[in-house]
């Protein structure tokens, strides 16, 4: 039976599971956790995600992503590879260390993120290692309550939906956490519609309508859109240079400019790291100021402005 192809797509929300082959153990000691966190980190590093959630088990491991520019499975590749190779080579093992494909399961992401963040730090406590999520050492929980300061996890998007104020959003993030201390597993994680998306009617309807759209314009050939263009009509637009506006400055009016160059730039498929490098923005800073393009789009008029002004004067190549 032939396997089905992966989706994925710009933005989407992965819950990716991997399991040791057969069911046995993928970590033998406190040094195979912290390799597997290094590989991790170096994945990240060369190919920019957000990491959300991770948990690693004694014989799976459980990350929840959100995908940018490089596809997961790229990611996961190296990540994988990387850490059997390690594994195979320290315990003289040949073969696979992993059970087949790991599984990754597109979720919505306004339904399932924060509810998703507590059950994959909840898996210890579930599994009866620990009593609390704080007191297992391998997962991203500690980095929600400030404990840990690697940057390995992107906590700050999430805990913005617990409150705009960050001592108090730790607070009900972790009362959030604690709520579902009894909480059984749930398979509704795991056994996803199709096998692969996680979420409503209406969100697996935009998937397939995202999916259809992006394989028709590359049967079309369509143009790469300009970054130059997107530029340009930032500056007509502001009345400012891009010279002004492509710097670190922590301006609000500036921060809205790049806010909504990132967000023209996101719809046209520019890469997230074209867009970091001309605007001198780390790569996960394009995808923070793209979520708050779309938070402002919302309920600031100046915003809607400001994207509807750069949009009318972009020239389509």
């Amino acid at each position: 039976m032939a396997r089905k192809p992966r989706i994925e797509i710009t933005g989407g929300l992965y819950h990716i599971i991997t399991r040791g082959n057969n069911g046995r153990r993928i970590f033998g000691s406190e040094d195979d956790y912290l390799k597997f966190l290094a590989f991790l980190e170096s994945q990240k590093a060369k190919r920019p995600f957000y990491l959300y959630a991770y948990c690693l088990m004694p014989n799976h491991v459980h990350l929840l992503t959100e995908m940018l520019d490089d596809p997961m499975s790229r990611v996961m590749h190296g990540l994988l590879t990387g850490y059997s190779q390690y594994y195979n080579r320290k315990y003289k093992k040949i073969g696979h260390l992993f059970q087949g494909r790991y599984k990754a399961i597109l979720c919505q992401t306004d339904r399932y993120l924060a509810e998703l963040v507590r059950y994959i730090h909840l898996n210890p406590v579930r599994a009866k290692m620990v009593a609390r999520a704080e007191d297992f050492e391998y997962s991203g929980h500690g980095a929600y309550l400030g404990l840990d300061r690697s940057g390995l996890v992107d906590a700050e998007p999430v805990l913005r939906h617990f409150g705009a104020n960050k001592k108090r959003a730790i607070e009900v993030y972790a009362e959030f956490v604690n709520a579902a201390l009894g909480e059984k597993s749930q398979k509704e994680y795991y056994l996803a519609s199709e096998g692969r998306m996680l979420g409503s009617e209406e969100f697996l309807d935009e998937v397939k309508h995202r999916i259809g759209d992006y394989m028709g314009k590359r049967e079309r050939r369509v143009r790469k859109p300009d970054l130059e263009a997107n530029l340009k009509a930032a500056e007509k637009a502001t009345a400012l240079g891009r010279k002004e506006f492509c710097t670190n400055s922590k301006s609000r009016a500036l921060v809205m400019i790049k806010e909504a160059i990132i967000a023209i730039g996101d719809e046209n498929g520019i890469l997230t790291r074209e867009l970091a490098d001309v605007l001198g923005v780390d790569p996960s800073a394009v995808s923070k100021r793209r979520d708050g393009a779309r938070g402002r789009a919302e309920t600031s008029g100046e915003m809607m402005r400001l994207l509807k002004a750069i949009r009318s004067g972009m020239v389509r190549p």
